[in-house]
C-alpha cells in the first residue's frame, strides 16, 4: 500500500511539474494591432482564431482606441500581467514598444511581430506577408502603368512613424530616383493621414490644390485609401488611385475606373500564419534562427531569413534579427475584385 501510494505521489509530483503548454493545457497568446475598429485588423483576428481552432491555444486580442504606441504599452502590460505565453504585435512605432516586449521577453514570453515589425532587439520573430521591395515596386510599377510612365505622383501614407510603411515608402522612392524606367515620373513627396478617414481625405485635397497637374496617388495603407479615392472621386480629377487595400472597400473606385489595380496580401492569412510562427515558438519547434522552417497549413513552409533594410546609401543590406514572408499578394480589379468583397 505505501509503495502505491509513493507512486500517487511521484505521480503527482511530475504532473505538477509539467510545462503549461503540455497536452491537454493551452497557450495562452495575446494579440496587439495598430487600432481597434480596423476591417483589415478584424479579418486578421479572423486569421488567428482559424489557428485556435486547429491548434488549441486561446488568445485576447486588442489595439488603442487611437492607434497611440502608449496605448499599445498599456495593452502590452496587460497581457504580460496576465501570464501569457506569446504576445503577436503589429507595432505603430518600431522602437517605441521595445522596452515593454524586452520585459516581456525576460518573463518567458515569446514575442512574434507580424505586419508591421518591431525592432529586432524586441521580438523573436518577425513575420510579413511579402518583402518591402516586393510591395514597394509592385505599387509603383502598377501606377506607372496606369498614368503611361509620365507625371507628378505622391504617396499618402499612414503614421509618420510605421515602419513597413516607410519602408515601402523608402523602396519606392529609390526605384523613382534610380530607374530609368521611372524617369519621366516626378515624385512630388508623402502626406500622412495617420490612418483616419477625414484626415486622409484632407490631405489629399490639399494635394489636388497645390498639384493640378498630379496624375496619381499611392496609398500604402488600407484605412486611407477609401478617403483617398473618395476625394478623387468628388473633385472630379482625372488622378489614379493604387495602394494597399481591402476590395470592398475599393470596388466602386475600380468599377469608376479611379483605381486600375489595387493590392493586398490575405490578412486572415498573415494572421493565421502569425498565430502558427507563436506556437511553433512556445513549443520549441523552432527557435527564430536562420533555416528554421514551420508548415502553415495552404500557405506552406516558412523559412526563417535573416531580416534586411536599406541603408543610407539606398542598399538593401541585412539587418538585425529574423523574419519570415508569406510571399502571397493579391491584385484585385475589375476582373478580381468582385471574387474578394465576401472575403476582405
Amino acid at each position: 500500500m505505501k509503495k502505491i501510494l509513493s507512486l500517487v505521489l511521484v505521480t503527482l509530483l511530475v504532473l505538477a511539474l509539467t510545462p503549461a503548454f503540455a497536452e491537454g493545457d493551452s497557450i495562452y497568446i495575446g494579440v496587439v494591432y495598430k487600432q481597434s475598429g480596423n476591417a483589415y485588423f478584424q479579418a486578421a483576428v479572423t486569421g488567428f482564431e482559424q489557428a485556435a481552432a486547429e491548434l488549441g491555444f486561446e488568445f485576447d486580442h486588442d489595439g488603442p482606441d487611437d492607434g497611440s504606441s502608449d496605448g499599445q504599452i498599456r495593452i502590452i502590460e496587460n497581457f504580460i500581467s496576465q501570464g501569457v505565453d506569446a504576445l503577436c504585435v503589429s507595432a505603430n512605432d518600431p522602437a517605441a514598444l521595445v522596452d515593454v516586449l524586452q520585459e516581456a521577453m525576460d518573463e518567458g514570453i515569446v514575442v512574434v511581430s507580424w505586419d508591421a515589425p518591431v525592432n529586432a532587439e524586441g521580438r523573436t520573430l518577425d513575420v510579413e506577408p511579402a518583402s518591402a521591395q516586393t510591395i514597394a515596386l509592385t505599387l509603383l510599377e502598377s501606377m506607372a502603368k496606369s498614368i503611361n510612365y509620365e507625371g507628378q505622383v505622391a504617396i499618402v501614407s499612414a503614421a509618420a512613424t510605421m515602419p513597413n510603411q516607410n519602408l515601402w515608402i523608402g523602396f519606392i522612392e529609390d526605384a523613382l530616383e534610380n530607374d530609368e524606367t521611372y524617369a519621366n515620373i516626378e515624385y512630388v513627396g508623402t502626406v500622412y493621414g495617420d490612418d483616419e478617414y477625414t484626415k486622409s481625405f484632407d490631405e489629399t485635397l490639399a494635394l489636388l490644390n497645390q498639384y493640378p497637374d498630379l496624375k496619381g496617388i499611392i496609398v500604402p495603407t488600407t484605412a486611407g485609401a477609401p478617403a483617398v479615392a473618395k476625394c478623387v472621386q468628388d473633385e472630379g480629377r482625372d488622378v489614379k488611385v493604387t495602394g494597399l487595400t481591402l476590395a470592398s472597400d475599393m470596388k466602386e473606385f475600380i468599377d469608376a475606373g479611379i483605381c486600375d489595380e489595387t493590392f493586398l496580401w490575405n490578412p486572415i492569412e498573415l494572421g493565421y500564419a502569425a498565430a502558427y510562427a507563436a506556437v511553433a515558438l512556445v513549443n520549441g519547434d523552432i527557435t527564430a534562427a536562420v533555416g528554421d522552417t514551420f508548415t502553415v497549413p495552404e500557405v506552406g513552409d516558412l523559412v526563417v531569413e535573416q531580416s534586411t533594410e536599406v541603408n543610407d546609401a539606398g542598399e538593401l543590406v541585412e539587418a538585425d534579427g529574423t523574419i519570415a514572408y508569406l510571399n502571397r499578394l493579391n491584385t484585385f480589379n475589375v476582373d478580381t475584385v468582385n471574387d474578394w468583397v465576401e472575403i476582405l
